[in-house]
């Protein structure tokens, strides 16, 4: 067998997914013919698709050498190749701008590599190079519009700027070409859920749901049905699709504070506050999850406990969290939608986006935000025609830069709670 056939023969047990005959393969070509390029650079893309980037990097780095030293003009396609390989594993290594620079090299030596291309759209869409990243992708398409991949992109791009029918038209292509892209199968329920497509979300969601892998895709899948499930009066099938994300991500709150909603829906507001109950052990502070009041609120209703029912709901501060694991923070429905007018700042919140953990802040910072947050009604009630105001954040201990400040959008068509 010569050189040619070999790496043919290799090339096609790459496309049938055959990956470790295929490395097998390559070694066994490379000790009959030697370490050339042409080995070389797939031995690149076999590191890659087993995520060894370190590998990869270091083997297309000799495929590259071997290349350019082989005379003026090196074989195009195989270098072009060769620095693709090595500009994904420098992206997926968060190494941006090196990987940046690696696909504008790629594409440089093969301005027909649409691999090259499609990675370097990923780095512009990472680095928000918005423009230059639809240039990219329109590229690509042209090169190649039976793949599913430059749509995907395309898709979470015009979903990210809320551009959601140009987003359903890209993630449905995408999804034609490719059944288990699973990112864009579920940011295609989501769009149906909130055009208020029940039917068709759910259709979308099945094959997720069924046959998915990710749990990172799958468990939010799970409960978007579930919700759907709810607004449909089915309690049973909403249950058993929170049980689902709770058997995918045991250690996280969101399956149980779904399972609980599905309860009070079943009329089980005793089993709903033992989840609940789950779901504040499992958390630690359950001011962190406010949707927890809320719920064990509507239970305690449900039961005819009304002074326990609203002790629960007071203690809600700012927008529930379960609907931006639902549906992403670019699709959330309710991010700005208080759980309790009367407390509508996520005084936690804040604290999240200072300190990452709010419980790593300071002895005392939480207090200190809380007295500066109880002064702004006495504030709005001085100033009436104010309809946006800031408030400076109490400075922090041991830190010479402030945190900044609290900038409150003021909404005065909304009644407190009584």
């Amino acid at each position: 067998m010569s050189l040619e056939q070999a790496v043919e023969a290799i090339e096609a047990l790459i496309d049938e997914g055959e990956l470790e005959e295929a490395s097998a393969k390559v070694e066994a070509g490379i000790a009959q013919f030697g370490e050339k390029a042409a080995l070389l650079v797939l031995k690149a893309d076999l590191a890659l698709d087993s995520e060894d980037y370190e590998a990869c990097i270091e083997v297309a780095d000799a495929a590259i050498a071997k290349l350019e030293a082989g005379g003026d003009e090196p074989d195009a396609e195989q270098l072009a190749h060769a620095l693709a390989c090595k500009g994904y594993a420098l992206f997926y290594s968060d190494q941006i701008h090196e990987a940046r620079q690696t696909f504008n090299a790629s594409v440089a030596a093969d301005g027909g590599s649409w691999t090259a291309i499609l990675g370097r759209a990923s780095v512009h869409d990472y680095l928000n190079y918005i423009t230059a990243a639809m240039t990219d992708l329109e590229r690509a398409i042209e090169m190649d519009d039976e793949d599913g991949q430059p749509y995907a992109i395309r898709g979470m791009i015009h979903l990210r700027f809320g551009r959601l029918e140009d987003a359903e038209k890209d993630l449905r292509v995408a999804l034609d070409a490719d059944a288990d892209d699973e990112e864009s199968r579920l940011n295609l329920a989501r769009i149906q859920a909130l055009k208020d497509d029940s039917a068709g979300a759910r259709e979308t969601l099945e094959h997720l749901i069924n046959e998915g892998e990710d749990a990172e895709y799958v468990a939010p899948g799970a409960l978007l049905r579930s919700q759907l499930a709810l607004g449909l009066g089915s309690a049973e099938a909403a249950a058993q699709d929170a049980q689902r994300a709770i058997d995918l991500y045991p250690e996280l709150p969101w399956g149980y504070l779904a399972l609980a909603a599905a309860r009070i829906t079943g009329g089980q507001a005793g089993d709903a506050i033992s989840t609940l109950k789950e779901v504040e052990d499992l958390v630690g502070n359950p001011l962190d999850f406010p949707d927890i009041f809320a719920l064990r609120a509507a239970a305690y209703d449900q039961l005819g406990k009304e002074d326990k029912a609203k002790e629960e709901q007071d203690k809600a501060e700012g927008a529930a969290r379960l609907p931006e694991f639902v549906y992403g923070p670019n699709l959330n429905p309710s991010q700005n939608v208080p759980l309790n007018p009367n407390k509508p700042i996520d005084i936690r919140g804040i604290m999240r986006q200072i300190f990452g953990d709010p419980d790593s802040a300071p002895a005392g910072y939480e207090d200190a935000i809380r007295k500066v947050i109880a002064q702004i009604p006495q504030y709005i009630e001085q100033h009436q025609n104010v309809g946006r105001i800031e408030v400076e954040l109490p400075p922090i201990p041991g830190r010479e830069k402030g945190p900044g400040n609290l900038v409150i959008q003021l909404n005065r068509n909304q009644q407190p709670a009584n």
